[in-house]
């Protein structure tokens, strides 16, 4: 594997929560200390941020449409029954029939694409999440049960007790404005199911006389504003959450609910927060969040851990966010020190890796040959991501990976 010097960029520092100019090095597939010989990528110009966290996704449910069927839901789980009632009709049904496998795929480049490179999957942990070719890092030590509509007592706390200690364990709370989402986490509370492994999902309808014991008892809340808004008309208190201690992730559900990926939520609860909730998103986003949740060596760009990052140039971002706009405006994602996918220039500075050229939101990309070989063998393109059109017939598609590969 390749040893890498990053020259030129500044480089996003989670313990002061700002950019720092330095060299960075990669090495093996970790930072690395500095070292005389690496091969110079030079990135003038452009912001580095650690690869970040996904804290509530459902992998497999990302190639559906956004759907709702009203303009406002009391409870989510009311939304839920009217899904479920159009499981046979058009177009779920014959989404449904696609292969397992294909599905979470969709749901493994969406992450992919923005840079959200660990992701928590709120639903069973499918085998071909744990491949090692899946696009993205799914945590194994994580327990979870749906909701206290879809879920019945038994099947929660079987859920909560087997979870592994230490290892968070998620659930769907209060997610509506309703008597009943009010009164869910005292339900959940007198199960025996509210602890230091607990992380509750939403909490839009949290109680007011609940919601500090909470933040102080539990992991932490997850917060999808984006989905939130779109069924229910309102989200979560995290200005009370935060002020009360509790730890914020920012999930972004899927594409049923969502309004795209983890950067359009991520802007969403940006243009929401301010002052200590904009610090404590930051925080839940990389090795604060990530450490919290019971994972190691991600989350920052220092000597020892995992070199997983997103390169964009400074320009991609406005009003003090410091996070490019769309998947397009990142020029470079890393995973395990290896350049995947970026813009045509930046992925030619890397002379030992192939590429196969495509379009990102008709932006010009360059894709590893190992990812675009495996989006092609799973048919997982994501929908706002494209091979060139001649690439894509079986026979010219192996032609060029077999020319391009190096040995």
């Amino acid at each position: 594997m390749a040893s890498y010097r990053f020259t030129g960029a500044r480089v996003w520092s989670p313990y002061v929560q700002d950019f720092i100019q330095r060299d960075l090095y990669v090495k093996n597939g970790q930072v690395a200390p500095p070292m005389a010989q690496a091969q110079t990528i030079a990135l003038d110009g452009h912001l580095i941020f650690p690869a970040v966290l996904n804290a509530h996704d459902h992998l497999e449910l990302n190639h559906y449409p956004r759907a709702r069927f009203q303009e406002r839901y009391d409870n989510a789980h009311q939304w839920g029954e009217d899904v479920n009632k159009r499981l046979s009709q058009d177009p779920f049904a014959s989404l449904r029939e696609q292969p397992l496998k294909t599905r979470l795929w969709h749901g493994g480049l969406k992450n992919l694409l923005c840079g959200a490179l660990t992701v928590f999957q709120h639903g069973t942990p499918h085998r071909p999440l744990f491949r090692a070719d899946f696009p993205v890092y799914i945590p194994r030590q994580y327990g979870w049960a749906h909701s206290l509509h879809f879920s019945t007592a038994e099947e929660i706390v079987r859920a909560y007790k087997k979870t592994p200690p230490h290892a968070p364990w998620f659930i769907h709370l209060a997610e509506g404005t309703d008597a009943i989402a009010a009164a869910e986490y005292q339900r959940l509370k007198a199960f025996g199911c509210i602890g230091e492994s607990t992380v509750l999902v939403h909490g839009v309808g949290l109680h007011e006389d609940d919601l500090p014991e909470a933040a102080r008892r539990t992991k932490g809340l997850v917060w999808c504003p984006s989905t939130n808004f779109y069924l229910l008309g309102r989200t979560a208190n995290v200005e009370q959450w935060v002020a009360n201690g509790g730890k914020l992730f920012l999930g972004s559900d899927s594409r049923l609910t969502a309004d795209g990926d983890w950067l359009d939520e991520w802007h969403v609860a940006w243009r929401l927060a301010s002052g200590q909730v904009r610090k404590a998103l930051l925080d839940g986003i990389t090795v604060d969040g990530i450490q919290a949740l019971g994972i190691k060596h991600r989350g920052a760009l220092e000597v020892g851990m995992v070199a997983n990052f997103f390169v964009y140039a400074e320009q991609a971002t406005v009003e003090n966010n410091p996070l490019p706009q769309r998947q397009e405006n990142i020029a470079l994602i890393v995973r395990r020190g290896i350049p995947l996918i970026g813009d045509v220039s930046v992925m030619q500075m890397f002379p030992s890796v192939s590429i196969i050229e495509g379009e990102l939101n008709n932006r010009p990309k360059a894709i590893h040959h190992r990812l675009a070989r495996r989006i092609y063998k799973q048919q997982a393109q994501a929908p706002n991501l494209s091979i060139k059109e001649a690439q894509y017939d079986r026979h010219s598609f192996w032609s060029i990976l077999l020319s391009t590969i190096r040995p």
